[in-house]
């Protein structure tokens, strides 16, 4: 193993992602550690040769006293050296490392720090020096806790942030290589004394299961970490596949947050995982943070039975009290107390007081109904008619032109009206959604054509009698081509 086994690694993962120019900023995280250092140096070399700015960053988590005050000296003396700009965090955790919950508080921290720094810095990208024993030990921990394929793909080469990237470059390389780098340049490091004691689940892993695996199956560390990488290729294609689904089929009306029923039946392992992804979703709308924020094994599969079983109006308790709430086509997530996760504001856009002409080519957007990443959902076409025919069903409205002045698209609203055609009177909007079967979370957004407080068409689903056909009226014709997801069928 040669020394330029680690600026190559950086060199093409650099490439990879168009970061050797001189106009990137990078950043690096320190802890002065072989790891670290081999990677710090390796870039340091590289500025020298591509022009990129390179900082670094050491945080001080004060849990080993003077050991950590020598790292942090360490990583100064280099930075100051190779005139490398370095910021250092004091986190100040205090206490034993060795106490439950001190590795995560400290990963915490860290990413806290990291991330800051990089806004500040306005850097392209953050890199890491996790390394293929790392990863190796990270399949192995996701393994004991019945991690799915995302678990057990590992850590990743390249995370996408907001707006800047963690790069993990030398994740094919096992720590050797990294040892052997470092001696051959030179460059000094410490050794952190508690790696080297079982105190926690990754340590004990690295210090007495691996190896006896070894023992076992000489090379097995480098093929874990090998399964991570073709679990990697196998979850990209299912997460892109969760990702389509959502943006095919997830409301995000205001008040709404649902899913369509029907393409979660089909394929379990793209739905668990646009599940997990719709629960984020939902955390996020809702304000809630959460420190693990993806459905568990258990509860993910307990919606996909829920899925498939039933009842209609069955629902099964989530984390940090939201519920999933069985509709006829859509899965609702809503509040445990059954309201929903924001607030519904009503929406209301006026229709054209005059004959209108519009191309059925270019669809208007139907008053909030679309999903995820801005895909239409419902789409309203609209054009001049002279309607020789009644429509055949509620897809499509003709509306008179004495009408149109007044008439409105909207959300439902307290006190709306609607006199179905045929129909003996008029009823309660709230009232006839209710005989109709309507399911609570869609109540409120409903679209809705409505002059005043009476309801002259509500798409795909009831038509007013005030619209009753009459041969031969100049007339603004609506209508839908899809079939709106808040109905169980297209109904007349």
């Amino acid at each position: 193993m040669t020394a330029l086994t680690v600026p190559d690694a950086l060199k093409t993962c650099l490439e990879d992602y168009f970061l050797l120019s001189p106009d990137n900023v990078l950043a690096a995280a320190v802890s002065g550690g072989c790891d670290s250092m081999a990677l710090l140096h390796g870039l340091y070399l590289l500025s020298r040769e591509y022009g990129f700015s390179l900082h670094a960053i050491h945080v001080q988590h004060g849990l080993r006293g003077g050991d950590s005050l020598a790292d942090e000296q360490l990583v100064r003396r280099y930075c100051e050296e190779k005139q490398i700009p370095l910021r250092v965090h004091n986190a100040d955790l205090g206490g034993d490392p060795s106490l439950p919950g001190m590795e995560t508080r400290a990963r915490e921290c860290r990413r806290a720090f990291f991330e800051a720094d990089v806004k500040d810095l306005h850097a392209h990208a953050l890199l890491t020096a996790h390394h293929r024993d790392d990863q190796t030990e990270t399949v192995l921990m996701h393994l004991l806790r019945g991690a799915g394929t995302n678990g057990l793909s590992g850590m990743k080469t390249c995370t996408y942030m907001d707006d800047w990237r963690l790069l993990r470059p030398f994740l094919a390389l096992p720590k050797t290589a990294l040892r052997a780098a470092l001696e051959g340049w030179g460059v000094p490091c410490r050794e952190d004394d508690t790696n080297h004691r079982p105190i926690t689940l990754r340590n004990a892993l690295r210090l007495q299961v691996l190896p006896l695996l070894e023992q076992l199956s000489p090379g097995c560390g480098g093929r874990i970490a090998q399964t991570a990488a073709l679990a990697q290729i196998d979850e990209y294609a299912l997460s892109v596949a969760a990702q389509n689904l959502l943006r095919h089929h997830m409301l995000l009306q205001p008040g709404l947050h649902g899913l369509a029923t029907d393409p979660l039946i089909w394929d379990k392992a793209v739905a668990l995982r646009a599940l997990r992804r719709w629960y984020e979703l939902g955390l996020e709308r809702a304000g809630l943070a959460a420190e693990e924020r993806s459905l568990g094994a258990e509860e993910s599969l307990s919606i996909i039975r829920l899925l498939h079983k039933g009842p209609v109006g069955g629902s099964v308790n989530l984390p940090m009290g939201l519920k999933a709430l069985l509709g006829q086509r859509l899965l609702h997530l809503v509040h445990q107390d059954g309201t929903p996760l924001v607030s519904a504001e009503p929406m209301s856009f006026p229709l054209p007081g005059q004959l209108f002409r519009v191309s059925t080519d270019e669809p208007m957007l139907l008053c909030g109904w679309w999903g995820w990443d801005n895909h239409p959902l419902l789409t309203l076409s609209l054009q001049d008619a002279h309607p020789a025919a009644p429509p055949k069903d509620a897809c499509t409205a003709f509306i008179p032109e004495s009408l149109l002045p007044g008439c409105v698209l909207r959300t439902p609203e307290a006190g709306d009206r609607i006199h179905p055609l045929g129909a003996a009177g008029a009823k309660p909007l709230r009232r006839w959604l209710t005989d109709h079967k309507i399911e609570q979370p869609l109540r409120t957004a409903l679209p809705i054509v409505a002059r005043g407080s009476d309801i002259l068409w509500i798409p795909g689903l009831c038509t007013a009698q005030a619209l009753a056909y009459t041969p031969d009226t100049p007339c603004l014709q609506i209508s839908i081509a899809e079939q709106p997801l808040y109905l169980p069928t297209i109904t007349g």
